[in-house]
């Protein structure tokens, strides 16, 4: 009898034990450790940067019109006017495109016409972009840097040309009467400026402005900081190391990836992705949508308004495939300085290989101060370039941007934007060499110039 108790008193303890573990269990909040470092969970997004679109970057740096009534080819003198007339042109419905050799004879004798021109080469892919054109138009495949409007017309009414093929690629317009109308309207109600026409080395026009705007701008400036790119171009951040070069900059390090900070400019190059497999060689359209993406990932288009950024080079060589983008105020190019002005990647096996960007981005307006000293007129640019430096030199294509220069002394944290003549070569935009008799003798007038 007793063992009987003893069994049925253990039984009711070891259910009311049960219940008591159950309890305990469902109000018991546990409180687990990452097993990560939480820095490796920080949004990577440049908060005061953009996202852009390809068609954003797809902007012309000039406007020209020829008109058999006007002495001289003319563009418009302000130039954010450009960029709306090409939003208009963007808006075009566009059809039957074809591939075929302009018969050059008829092009030069042919006045009645706008030309837009772009930085660099782009692919015909890229025509879907800027027009907004349907996936199922087929665009011939080919390279351009100038769209030709053409007024009056019973052919093609748009030529997408580049400058060293006499393929190109036609198109027809919609409502094409009414659309050049608008297009001649638009010019006569703008104020406009004189072009002189100079050949290049690839026996192209190129034109050079009569009247420029000569002044100094002052702006202010607001850091990047570093962390967003270390979060987004390195796998693991918790395992990212500092150290100092010789000169003084930081290097952040993870054993195969490495990130230079300098005062205005971040360098990261992927160690593990230097050699360019060359046997799945990618296309520039392709190129040009992967490396945007990349960007556009980080919201890596860092500017404020009345600043933008455009697609300025687009290469797929043996070496790298390179795509640039540079920095333009108020449709102006900023070419010179790159540490500042661009952004650079070189991308293998459809991932980056080496990246550099600005660490600063310009913020408003300071005022204007002087004129700037040593802007030669266009005579003179002209004069330089038919010696003999210029003459054994590729030349293809000159015009006036802005070198930015960080001021020293004075009001302190400002930059100056600096109107320059700029001449393209076989590496891209550089400033005009100007001999010392055209500044009077005095070397420290040229600058970066």
């Amino acid at each position: 009898m007793e063992r009987e108790k003893l069994k049925s008193m253990l039984l009711i303890l070891l259910v009311i034990s049960s219940l008591l573990l159950t309890l305990a269990i469902w109000n018991h909040q546990p409180n687990f450790e990452l097993t990560g470092n939480v820095e490796d969970l920080v949004d990577p997004q440049i908060e005061s940067g953009h996202r852009l679109t390809r068609s954003d970057v797809l902007k012309p740096i000039y406007v020209v019109m020829h008109n058999e009534s006007y002495e001289k080819p003319i563009g418009l003198a302000n130039k954010p006017q450009e960029q709306v007339l090409f939003e208009k042109v963007s808006d075009y419905a566009l059809y039957n495109f074809a591939s075929f050799n302009l018969d050059e004879d008829w092009w030069r004798d042919y006045d009645n016409r706008i030309e837009i021109i772009f930085a660099t080469e782009l692919p015909s892919t890229s025509i879907y972009d800027i027009f907004d054109i349907d996936q199922d138009v087929s665009i011939p495949s080919g390279e351009f840097s100038r769209i030709e409007i053409i007024f009056d017309h019973d052919g093609y009414h748009l030529i997408f040309r580049n400058d060293y093929d006499n393929r190109v690629i036609g198109a027809n317009l919609q409502n094409y009467t009414e659309e050049t109308r608008r297009l001649d309207d638009f010019f006569k109600n703008e104020e406009t400026v004189d072009y002189v026409v100079y050949r290049s080395s690839r026996d192209t026009n190129i034109y050079l402005p009569v009247e420029f705007n000569p002044n100094v701008l002052l702006f202010s400036y607001m850091d990047i900081p570093i962390d967003s790119f270390r979060n987004f171009l390195f796998p693991t951040p918790s395992i990212v190391r500092s150290s100092r070069t010789a000169d003084g900059n930081s290097v952040l390090i993870d054993g195969t990836r490495e990130l230079i900070v300098d005062s205005n400019r971040m360098s990261y190059t992927n160690q593990t992705n230097v050699e360019k497999m060359t046997d799945s060689e990618i296309n520039t359209y392709d190129l040009f949508d992967q490396v945007q993406n990349f960007v556009n990932a980080h919201n890596g288009f860092t500017f404020e308004e009345s600043f933008s950024y455009f697609l300025s080079r687009l290469e797929v060589t043996p070496q790298t495939n390179r795509v640039e983008y540079t920095l333009s105020y108020n449709g102006i190019p900023i070419f010179f300085d790159p540490q500042i002005s661009n952004i650079y990647v070189s991308w293998h096996n459809q991932e980056v290989y080496q990246y550099r960007h600005p660490l600063i981005t310009l913020l408003e307006q300071r005022g204007m101060t002087r004129e700037a000293t040593n802007l030669i007129d266009t005579s003179s640019v002209i004069e330089i370039l038919s010696r003999d430096g210029y003459q054994r030199s590729a030349v293809y294509d000159v015009m006036v941007g802005y070198r930015v220069r960080e001021q020293t002394g004075g009001q302190g944290q400002v930059f100056e934007l600096i109107p320059t003549w700029y001449v393209k070569g076989v590496s891209g935009w550089n400033p005009l060499v100007i001999p010392p008799e055209y500044t009077g003798g005095d070397q420290g007038a040229m600058g970066a110039n």
